[in-house]
């Protein structure tokens, strides 16, 4: 029976690091990448949702990526009161957030009997625990890191070796 690999990725921080790195990620190129190299079958993307970035959306899906989303909440927005009307408004909307993180490992877990090995990608340490429960079942081909640059020391000590970095890869990605 042929290799079935699945890939599991954490969107948001895939997409901020390369975005931190001032280069364009070519999502079409990774997935033939992941497909070819590590015979990828299916490949989970992980993110946030915005109505606004449906185009997004609709191009991720059309390269062959499996989405999975989260809603989007506002964290730290701040608001005035006039002191003429006593009217209420929001004058710095904040940033967004959307933690995608539970929904990746109950993902990973849900499917782990449909895969042979599974890729993560991601730099966050919270997915130390993930990595190390996957190595434990044989079931981890490896991590890759968007960049070594901010990738956590917690997430690379669990790899034990099994992390590679994307950035450092993107030559190679180019050529799918």
């Amino acid at each position: 029976m042929p290799i079935s690999n699945f890939v599991f990725i954490d969107g948001n921080n895939l997409h901020l690091t390369f975005i931190g790195l001032g280069i364009q990620l070519k999502y079409d190129k990774l997935l033939s990448y992941l497909k070819k190299r590590h015979n990828v079958t299916i490949a989970y993307y992980f993110m946030g949702r915005v109505p606004q970035n449906q185009h997004i959306y609709d191009a991720l899906s059309s390269y062959g990526y499996t989405l999975a989303f989260r809603d989007v909440t506002k964290k730290g927005g701040k608001s005035v009161t006039c002191p003429v009307c006593g009217k209420t408004f929001e004058v710095d909307k904040g940033k967004t957030k959307c933690d995608c993180d539970a929904d990746l490992v109950l993902q990973v877990m849900d499917e782990i009997n449909n895969y042979d090995k599974a890729i993560i990608i991601t730099s966050d340490g919270d997915f130390d625990n993930l990595v190390k429960k996957l190595i434990s079942l044989d079931k981890l081909d490896m991590v890759l890191s968007p960049s070594q640059k901010g990738c956590s020391h917690l997430l690379s000590s669990a790899a034990r070796g099994r992390i590679a970095f994307l950035d450092k890869l993107i030559d190679e990605i180019e050529k799918y």
